[in-house]
Order: structure tokens, then sequence, then C-alpha cells
């Protein structure tokens, strides 16, 4: 009706109090009697993602410079022929660790070596005056190199190394591939002194990573006195079939010397 305000329904301050201290009593019995809901609990976080293997992993970088400092380590040992990894090689000759062959005749090489210089004698020349002569000194370099051998075929009189291996090569007896034991045959070169060739005894061989292989060889009457170069490293091309030696008495001017190939047994 106009003039009268509708009547609301209030508690007052106290009740309110005492109305929500019910509450808050009633709520709390029906929790421990198990009838109230429970609060909510926030879902449990997703499992974290496993770590990458790439994450794992080091750098590409990284790895290259492990594996170079292993390299280092390995080639920075002594060499020798029983080194277990075949794929680190000598930083300075380039030889394959691990793959060296060699042939163990340390009896054999005492007993073909004694100098034996040549006698000296006088003769008339043709002019009738009376000159010194002097024989040949021992063991020259073929002498030498069919004693470490054993092979006593194609004797033709006086041989030279040349015709040696052109008998040799005729017998089916010779290869261009590096042999331990065997005799590899330097082609004639007036130039250096050699106009006969000159062999030398291949006590090691060992591949090189490009191809090439470097020998430890031995040989005598290099100077012309047959005196003994022993253990001297060259390396043999066998592409070009070229000679080149690394140390010893010819190293500092031996390059590039052709070879005619290897006398087998």
């Amino acid at each position: 009706m106009p003039g009268i305000r509708p009547l609301r329904l209030s508690a007052p301050p106290a009740t309110r109090g005492s109305l929500t201290l019910s509450a808050l009593l009633l709520t709390t019995a029906l929790l421990l009697s198990g009838c109230a809901k429970p609060a909510s609990v926030p879902d449990a976080a997703p499992p974290a993602a496993p770590v990458s293997t790439a994450q794992e992993q080091p750098a590409p970088g990284a790895a290259q410079d492990a594996e170079a400092a292993r390299m280092r380590e390995t080639a920075s040992k002594p060499h020798s022929p029983t080194t277990p990894d075949d794929a680190a090689c000598d930083p300075l000759t380039g030889v394959l660790q691990g793959q060296c062959v060699s042939m163990n005749q340390e009896k054999t090489r005492g007993q073909c070596y004694s100098l034996r210089p040549g006698a000296t004698t006088t003769k008339k020349d043709k002019k009738g005056k009376t000159v010194k002569v002097t024989g040949r000194c021992q063991p020259q370099s073929l002498i030498y190199a069919r004693c470490r051998t054993d092979i006593d075929t194609c004797r033709l009189g006086d041989t030279s190394p040349v015709q040696w291996f052109a008998c040799a090569q005729r017998n089916g007896a010779t290869t261009r591939t590096p042999t331990p034991g065997s005799v590899m045959v330097l082609d004639a070169n007036k130039g250096r002194g050699m106009p006969t060739g000159h062999p030398v005894y291949v006590e090691e061989t060992c591949p090189n990573k490009d191809g090439t292989w470097t020998l430890r060889i031995t040989h005598t009457n290099y100077d012309r006195q047959c005196h003994l170069d022993q253990d001297a490293k060259v390396r043999f091309n066998p592409k070009t079939m070229q000679v080149t030696f690394l140390t010893g008495p010819w190293g500092c001017w031996a390059k590039d010397l052709k070879a005619m190939g290897f006398i087998l047994r």
C-alpha cells in the first residue's frame, strides 16, 4: 500500500554472528563424519618430460676436439708393430701404426757382414808405369743381398743387380708390392754412380695412409767402400715406383730414385 514500507527480515548483528559460528561448527561436524565433500585438490603436475638425449651428448665441436686429442695422444707414443690402434698414424712418417710386417733375422744380419777392404797390388799400365790397384772390397751390395735372402738363382757370371732382377722377373720371382725379406732393386742411374743398379734388403714394410709405403732397409757398398747402412728408412710409391731415402747416408740426396721392383725368395 502507498506509504507502507516493505518488511525486511534482517537478523540483528548479534544473531548473524551466532549463525556464522553455527555454520562453521556444522561444517566441521560433517567433515569429521565423512558426509561433507572434501575440498578439491589441484591435479597433480604432469611428469617432467624426459631429458632429451641430444642434450646429454657433447656438442659436435667438443666431440671433434676429444677425438683429435685422442689421436694426438696415440700418435705421440713410440711406434710399435703391436700398437692396437690401427687407425692411428705417425705424424712424421704417415705410417699406420700396428700394420708393419718385419723379418726377424738378427742372427743372419751378423753372419752376412764382415768388412774386408780390397787388397792393394801394383801393375804396369799401358805406358809401362807402375801403378797401385785396389781390388773390390766385400761384401758388395749384391753379395750381401744374396746372403740375407739365401736367393742363389740367376747367377750369370758377374751378375749386376739389373741383370739379376731381369732374370728373376722372367722366372716369375718378382713383385711390385713391398715384401719383408725381399730385395728391392734400384734401377740403373749413371748420374748417381749406379750404372748397374743397386740392391737393398727389405727388413720391414709399413703401409702409409696416403697409399705409399715406409720401408726399413739395409744395404752395403753405398759409399763404394762396402760399409753397412743398417735400418735406413725409405718411402716407396707403388704408383710411380719411386723411392726416397728418409734416413741414413743417402737421406740427404736420394730422392725419387726409380725402383724396378722386389725379388722374392
